[in-house]
């Protein structure tokens, strides 16, 4: 499924996004592997508060304060979770160009189903808030969805995008849901797991998913760690943001400069670190 990465012209499965995506494209300079490590990116962020969610617990909205419309990602924590789990990577999406909504589910005891539907349900009530006037997000969303989400949340993930046409590209990290069949997911998948997870390791979960999803641009990154190394104050930030900005940037907003850092030379010192990446798997070039 190798698509051909070429720096002046969008993946094909992204080029219909390529419009809606031009805004944060214009307002975002040439990213380089020292601005992609640093907590922040290059725009100003600020916060919102949904003041009455639907379909799910709690909502903390992270946008750019600049101009134009960006596309938008739903965070989901895992069991026992709340929005702290996976507070670290709002600010960084935001300062990309994406309109990020951080997730308190309903029950903390919510299960991966559930979590699918809340990740739906969030996405909902995003794209109405960019629709209507009087909220601070009114203009600023593309309509164009992706999510991410720990452990369960990571399987609530899979289950949105094989249930939710909407959503077209997720990073399920260190992703829980047993007995599930994925092989039906086309849209771009990256998968971020830890070596020593003995609650969802890579080779239960997120490896026979990757494996069996044939029509699917896929990533697969194994880092050192047990099953927290996703979470808030767990794990290398400065290298899991590059990549995650990284791919929803080619595949949310078909910023194609963004490519190398995932499938061209820039990723080679990361991917041959035997320290930082325990296992890579990709379907390079796309």
């Amino acid at each position: 499924m190798a698509l051909t990465l070429l720096t002046a012209t969008a993946p094909p499965a992204a080029a219909d996004r390529q419009s809606q995506g031009k805004p944060a494209i214009n307002a975002i300079p040439d990213p380089t592997t020292a601005s992609l490590e640093a907590p922040n990116g290059p725009l100003a962020t600020a916060n919102y508060t949904v003041p009455n969610p639907r379909g799910y617990g709690s909502g903390t909205v992270t946008y750019p304060t600049a101009r134009g419309s960006y596309p938008s990602v739903v965070l989901m924590p895992g069991y026992q979770g709340t929005q702290q789990n996976l507070r670290w990577l709002a600010p960084r999406l935001a300062s990309w160009g994406f309109v990020v909504i951080n997730v308190g589910t309903n029950t903390l005891a919510d299960d991966p189903a559930s979590r699918g539907r809340q990740i739906s349900a969030a996405g909902t009530q995003l794209l109405a808030l960019g629709n209507s006037a009087g909220n601070p997000l009114s203009g600023k969303v593309n309509g164009t969805l992706g999510a991410t989400g720990h452990s369960m949340g990571g399987g609530g993930v899979m289950a949105a995008l094989r249930d939710d046409s909407r959503f077209r590209a997720g990073v399920p990290t260190a992703p829980y849901y047993p007995n599930q069949n994925f092989s039906a997911v086309t849209d771009p998948t990256f998968f971020m797991t830890c070596q020593s997870d003995a609650v969802a390791g890579g080779n239960s979960f997120a490896v026979p998913w990757y494996n069996s999803m044939s029509r699917a641009e896929k990533l697969y990154i194994e880092v050192p760690g047990d099953h927290l190394c996703p979470m808030t104050g767990y794990g290398n930030k400065a290298k899991q943001g590059k990549w995650i900005v990284s791919f929803f940037s080619l595949w949310l907003r078909a910023d194609t400069r963004f490519g190398q850092f995932l499938c061209g030379p820039a990723r080679e010192a990361d991917k041959n670190n035997t320290s930082l990446v325990t296992r890579w798997m990709d379907t390079c070039q796309f």
